[in-house]
């Protein structure tokens, strides 16, 4: 199973699931123990799993999936390198990983950070299918910080697939939002 460095609050939690077109929102921890409310509208099903936060479109190469990774020094949402995300998404543990580290992989910030604190990035990488075959893929990268965990919504799909469906993507990847979860007097689950 990929390492997607999610943990959920509730250490009974799964990933809610609002229906296709909904926006999703799950309280996850940064490696810390921050909590963070983490949202997005997901445009396919959401896969029921306790590791993960992932919605994707069964018949289509398309997805959107949660990262968190611990923030590299004092970087901010739009100051993250290459590497970062070669370390973490594009790892052999990551969700593109299962078959060998992806190769090719090019990343470039489109957006440096919105009022939101949401950075974007574009990435372009060949990844390995199950059947041992080459894949170009193309996703869009929305970062942000909270605690001193960097919180990521990858949302892509394969590359002749993304220069259709840009725009829809695009849409996925600018929703997403994190913010600190609001203090409670609740018991936490660190």
């Amino acid at each position: 199973k990929p390492e997607t460095g999610v943990v959920f609050r509730d250490p009974d939690g799964t990933c809610a699931d609002p229906g296709p077109g909904g926006t999703v929102t799950n309280e996850l921890l940064s490696p810390d123990g921050t909590p963070a409310l983490v949202a997005f509208d997901a445009p396919w099903p959401m896969l029921r799993s306790s590791v993960s936060v992932e919605s994707r479109d069964l018949a289509n190469p398309e997805a959107a999936f949660v990262q968190v990774a611990k923030v590299p020094g004092a970087k901010g949402a739009g100051e993250l390198p290459k590497s970062f995300f070669e370390d973490t998404i594009f790892g052999q543990k990551g969700k593109f990983g299962a078959y060998g580290a992806p190769s090719d992989i090019k990343v470039k910030k489109t957006d440096p950070g919105s009022a939101s604190g949401v950075a974007m990035y574009v990435a372009s990488f060949t990844t390995l299918t199950p059947a041992m075959r080459e894949s170009e893929r193309q996703a869009f990268i929305s970062a942000s910080v909270v605690g001193d965990g960097v919180f990521m919504l990858v949302t892509g799909t394969t590359a002749p697939r993304f220069r259709k469906l840009e725009k829809d993507l695009r849409k996925v990847a600018e929703s997403f939002s994190v913010v600190p979860a609001p203090k409670t007097a609740l018991r936490s689950s660190s």
